[in-house]
């Protein structure tokens, strides 16, 4: 139940940030003094964030309903979440701070990946104690 509601909410989060940014990719960014530039700019923001990351969610939603792809999603939430964080803090190290106000997405970033990590170990124990007890 735990992975179901945890799946189901970064589905909803992640949906709903692909959705701004299919729309308007100015919108969330002006959260962070940032702006696109150029059409081109525009152009990557939207099929990162925006295509790529629906398919994400759907991805995660999936997890949510099916039983059987609940662990996968939650493996791939790790990643992605990871994935995440480990881009950002290239940036750091690389190009220095960011402003402050996108130092909280990676914060969430690490603890999704951490919390989907943990969740995915405990469903490989759930599973295997399924299998062993003949279930």
């Amino acid at each position: 139940m735990i992975s179901r509601l945890f799946l189901a909410l970064n589905a909803i989060a992640i949906g709903l940030i692909a959705l701004a940014y299919l729309y308007d990719p100015n919108l969330l960014l002006a959260r962070y003094g940032l702006e696109t530039d150029s059409p081109g700019m525009d152009n990557m923001l939207r099929s990162t964030y925006g295509g790529l990351y629906l398919v994400l969610a759907a991805l995660f939603a999936t997890g949510v309903f099916v039983a059987k792809r609940r662990r996968d999603a939650l493996i791939f939430l790790l990643l992605f979440m990871g994935g995440n964080a480990i881009g950002r803090t290239a940036s750091i190290v690389f190009a220095g701070m960011p402003p402050q106000s996108i130092m909280p997405l990676l914060a969430y970033e690490v603890v999704v990946a951490v919390v989907a990590g943990i969740l995915a170990v405990r469903s490989q124990s759930r599973d295997k104690q399924g299998v062993q007890s003949g279930q």
